[in-house]
């Protein structure tokens, strides 16, 4: 219950949505954050790097979506 309360904090600061490698039918956003997609991702570029979240946790890798959560994930 925790994490969906989280997410939905952390959501506004979130740019997932806005690459064009999101699965559309998926509904979770933070990958780096929560983990991978629970649908196939097709790698067709990333937008982690100019994320708010994903500098503010000093992030480095990208397509979490496709590789799960940053292991320097809090939650």
């Amino acid at each position: 219950m925790f994490k969906k309360i989280l997410r939905k904090t952390i959501s506004p600061f979130c740019i997932c949505r806005k690459c064009p490698s999101f699965p559309k039918e998926d509904k979770d956003i933070v990958y780096c954050e929560f983990g991978e997609s629970s649908s196939e991702v097709v790698k067709k570029g990333c937008v982690c790097g100019e994320c708010f979240v994903w500098k503010i946790n000093k992030f480095k890798n990208y397509y979490y979506c496709e590789k799960g959560k940053d292991e320097k994930s809090r939650i």
